[in-house]
């Protein structure tokens, strides 16, 4: 019997003949009612749990339980309304793979006389979290150490608890980018075929900021509006102090004038609007001011004088009113049933390039309908999504009575005033329940989820669904490159990553799992170079706008590990990056160390290789990872010792880092760990010297081009990076500024040394601690006394290297200066005359450097550098060293020798070197650890058991890992 069959009571097995069973064909009894439609199950009824979700909607317009902040922290509020939970993406440390943290739960305040908590909103700047309860009191909490311990900056207790607070709509200010006048963006990705290859070029352009910002570039401030018309503001003072400003909008004289729902956008003219519908079923369209009365700089990024006291002022200005219930105006036979909105958007003004003309703001509402249980009729679940364009400068026209009125006193009458009003636009009708509504991409998209674990993108002009098909060659998403993106049935709250490529769900059993894109145009294992580079440019975009949103991207590194080719795949994506955000990579001439250092770009580059190379602790890294690694964790070196050696004036004026023993102690394990570093490359190098096979690339009597390539896949097939190290620019500038930090701190402990044997005795006043930061600058000294390497004699070495690359360099791209001077090129049409002009030899020299950093093969001019580099340099240099003992020397600090003896090494003894410190720690002592959520990298939690300012202020610069990966505080075992 087959699914599509059905028993009767004639059935032989049911009625004990031995006849052949009657069987009626399902799909064809249609047939007998006439109907050319087939007949389908009623839909599941909506459960208990969405009905109530649906009435908190309703009744209340912050009710949000479910959020993913910019830093990575997924935020919820438990099921009883008593604490939160605290998740995050990782990835994890056996396999690399990504997954969903397990929870942490937390209750960060004394008491909840308010009620349980309702809402939860992240803003865009240091990962403050607003936390808001039944009654409208808000608690502010700080992520901006890690991703699941929080800092109160805001307590609630002063709160009034008071029903007529409650809040309805909450709103972030921007925060203000580097360019204080664009947001830059980075899409679409365009396709251009070159032969049989496929690759993508990007449009750059921008979108105009809108006002206000808080006059600090890093901070933000919170706004919320009650259920009684009074606007709320918290922000802080430069000194992180919380303050609040109110503003009155309505007022609230009867239950009618009460607000049930709220929503503002940012605007060109430096304010906010606010929308606000009532339970009378209004809907009103306010203005608000905001002038913070900061003092004028320059440069909108620099922070005003930390002494200036802020005090914003808030003005108001009463813009449209209409009815938000028109009924009538939809096509939807339920339209009068749906009395209640559970939703309001606003979508700021957008601003169109080509036409030059900005298009209004739109305000967006949502109602849905969902029968009754017992119901008679056969009705679906539905929702209306009305709309309203604010329309300004709307001049009044006067009747032509009062005109010639005016005529016959020969009086001329004022124009009146322009005013505004909301324009009714057409109503978009969804067979579904709409349980939240996202704006993306600076207003010009919406998002939509609905209670079936579906999720919609509409375009805010048409509202037509977009995203939907594939679109390989104009790609503004990443789901026009072939992934879909969705959850499950049962849904009740969703929260979308920073960088949108993943989403997480709460179930009606309030269970809470992780959904990533799934790829669907072919086999990820099997996919096509063509559709492999469009997976990449969407990776890339992306990448770039949280670059420079300061937001997070495992997501996006834990879509890219879905493709097995995941080292051509970081290739690309570096490439692509490069070319979009234009990063720097060639530092061949003699740059300040501190311009690679501030160049946060070419970290995420360096964490892009990293993470791809890496597949778990104990497992040997790939090629380029190994590169990546030392990089990020040169660069975190000299970022310790300039922070500690130069702090700021008002941490010196408490106390100066280098007069506390544990900075010092950490300062001692970033010179060990220095020194071992060089012994370790030295060691390498001079392993390739006595290399025949290396050496034969390099003593061939014709030298081609071929001999490079060769030499560089043999490189690759043992795994060794130490020759690219040298010769790549930007990591030759990083170990010549961890040389020149490792003669720094030498000079110090000099110095320190010194002071202690002049003097006999040390004062008794704190004897103990003199003791110990003595302890601590004799172990920097025997650290960089005993070194195999000397720092200041390495540095030498690569200075001279540095050279003869430079000389290399004007040798051989010489000539494309030279043609650049005597061509006499006309100018271009509508270009900016003071624009800088383009550099061929520049740009020639940062693609050869962007090769090297890729760890091909280098440029042919670099053959007779190598070879001097070997025969003559590296062998003077060898001359000096004592090779037994740099043989011999234990190197396990690097963690980045990855033969299959010292992997198991490594697993056996079951330490971690501390990233910060430069020690081996283990689980075993009582000190928590902190580990970075994208690369495994440790360290131990110094925060509770020091109370020193200068390791304070040390450790609050590692609030991130040298990979650019948040760090969370680890509970129980790895």
């Amino acid at each position: 019997m087959t699914d599509n069959t059905m028993p009767l009571l004639l059935d032989s097995a049911m009625s004990g003949m031995d006849q052949p069973s009657m069987q009626v064909d399902l799909n064809a009894v249609d047939d007998l009612f006439g109907d050319a439609d087939p007949l389908s199950l009623p839909s599941r009824p909506p459960s208990r749990r969405l009905r109530r979700r649906l009435d908190e909607l309703r009744g209340r317009g912050c009710c949000q339980g479910l959020a993913w902040s910019k830093g990575g922290t997924i935020a919820s509020i438990a099921p009883d309304g008593q604490s939160l939970e605290l998740r995050y993406l990782r990835s994890n440390p056996n396999d690399a793979a990504w997954e969903l943290s397990e929870s942490k739960v937390i209750t960060p305040w004394q008491n909840l006389n308010g009620g349980p908590v309702v809402h939860l909103s992240w803003g865009p700047a240091n990962s403050e979290l607003a936390v808001v309860d039944a009654v409208g009191r808000v608690l502010l909490l700080n992520f901006n150490s890690d991703l699941n311990r929080p800092l109160v900056t805001r307590r609630w207790d002063g709160d009034a608890v008071d029903d007529l607070h409650t809040i309805v709509g909450t709103y972030w200010l921007n925060q203000l980018p580097a360019n204080s006048r664009f947001y830059p963006t980075y899409s679409p990705a365009v396709k251009v075929t070159k032969g049989d290859a496929v690759d993508y070029t990007f449009e750059n352009s921008g979108v105009p900021t809108m006002g206000p910002n808080h006059p600090h570039p890093t901070k933000s401030a919170f706004i919320c509006v009650t259920t009684n018309g009074l606007l709320k503001m918290f922000w802080s003072q430069h000194n992180n102090k919380a303050e609040e400003t109110t503003l009155e909008l309505e007022s609230a004289t009867s239950a009618d004038d009460l607000i049930t729902h709220a929503a503002a956008c940012s605007d060109k003219t430096k304010s906010i609007f606010i929308a606000m519908a009532t339970t009378s079923k209004q809907l009103r369209v306010v203005q608000v001011a905001i002038t913070f009365n900061a003092p004028k700089t320059d440069n909108p990024q620099n922070v005003p004088p930390g002494g200036y006291i802020l005090s914003p002022s808030l003005g108001k200005r009463h813009v449209a009113v209409t009815s938000w219930f028109q009924t009538g105006m939809c096509e939807s036979a339920l339209d009068a049933s749906m009395s209640k909105i559970s939703h309001i958007e606003m979508l700021p003004a957008h601003f169109d390039f080509q036409t030059k003309q900005w298009s209004p703001i739109v305000v967006i509402t949502v109602r849905s309908f969902i029968p009754e249980p017992n119901s008679p009729y056969n009705q679906e679940v539905q929702s209306i999504i009305d709309r309203w364009e604010l329309l300004t400068d709307q001049k009044q026209a006067v009747h032509t009575a009062f005109e010639r009125l005016g005529a016959r006193k020969n009086t001329v009458g004022s124009t009146p005033p322009a005013t505004a009003r909301l324009k009714k636009l057409d109503s978009i009708i969804v067979n579904k329940i709409v349980l939240g509504v996202n704006v993306l991409s600076f207003g010009r998209v919406l998002s939509f989820y609905y209670n079936d674990g579906t999720v919609e993108y509409r375009d805010r002009f048409t509202m037509n669904e977009i995203y939907r098909e594939v679109n390989l060659d104009r790609i503004h998403s990443i789901l026009e490159a072939g992934f879909t993106q969705s959850g499950e049935p049962s849904c009740l709250q969703m929260a979308f990553s920073p960088a949108n490529y993943s989403l997480v769900q709460m179930y009606e059993d309030w269970q809470i799992k992780w959904h990533n894109l799934e790829y669907t145009l072919e086999d990820p294992n099997t996919v096509s170079n063509n559709h492999l580079s469009a997976v990449i440019a969407s990776c890339a975009m992306a990448t770039a706008a949280a670059t420079n949103n300061n937001s997070n991207i495992d997501d996006i590194l834990a879509v890219a590990r879905k493709f097995p080719r995941k080292d051509q795949f970081a290739v690309k994506w570096v490439t692509d990056l490069v070319q979009i955000m234009r990063i720097t990579v060639d530092y061949s001439e003699d740059v300040p160390h501190d311009h690679l250092i501030r160049n946060q770009h070419l970290q995420f580059c360096f964490s892009i290789f990293n993470h791809l190379g890496w597949n778990g602790e104990f497992k040997s890294r790939h090629f380029r990872s190994k590169l990546s690694t030392l990089a990020l964790s040169l660069r975190n070196t000299v970022i310790l010792v300039s922070l500690a050696s130069s702090a700021p004036s008002a941490v010196r004026a408490a106390s100066s880092p280098l007069d506390e023993p544990e900075v010092v102690n950490s300062l001692a394990g970033c010179a060990r760990w220095s020194v071992d570093f060089l012994g370790w490359l030295c060691d390498a190098l001079f392993g390739l010297l006595d290399d025949p096979k290396f050496m034969s690339f390099l003593s061939q009597a014709n030298q081609t081009t071929q001999q490079l390539v060769n030499m560089t896949r043999y490189l690759h097939t043992k795994n060794e990076i130490a020759l690219h190290l040298v010769l790549c620019s930007s990591t030759r500038h990083l170990i010549s500024a961890v040389c020149r930090r490792v003669g720094l701190l030498d000079s110090y402990a000099a110095r320190a040394l010194a002071w202690y044997s002049s003097r006999k005795e040390v004062p008794d006043t704190n004897s103990s601690r003199h003791a110990a930061l003595h302890a601590a600058y004799r172990k920097i000294h025997r650290y960089t006394s005993s070194a195999l390497i000397k720092a200041d004699e390495f540095d030498k070495f690569l200075v001279n290297l540095a050279t003869d690359i430079r000389a290399a360099y004007e040798t051989s791209l010489g000539p494309l200066g030279e043609a650049q001077k005597g061509a006499k090129n006309p100018p271009i049409a509508n270009q900016n005359p003071n624009a800088p002009k383009p550099d061929p030899v520049k740009e020639a020299r940062q693609h050869c450097e962007l090769g090297m950093l890729l760890v091909h093969s280098p440029p042919p001019s670099f053959l007779a550098v190598i070879t001097k580099l070997f025969r003559q340099d590296l062998t003077s240099f060898k001359s000096n060293v004592d090779l037994a003992k740099l043989y011999f020397a234990d190197y396990s600090l690097l963690e980045i020798i990855d033969t299959p003896e010292a992997l198991a090494s490594r697993k056996r003894k079951g330490v971690k070197v501390d990233m910060f410190r430069r020690i081996e720690i283990n689980r075993k002592e009582q000190i928590s650890w902190r580990r970075c959520s994208r690369c495994g990298n440790a360290m131990e939690d110094l925060t509770s058991v020091n109370n020193k300012p200068g390791m304070i202020f040390l450790l609050a610069q590692q609030r991130s890992c040298c990979c650019g990966g948040r760090l969370a505080l680890l509970a129980g075992a790895l």
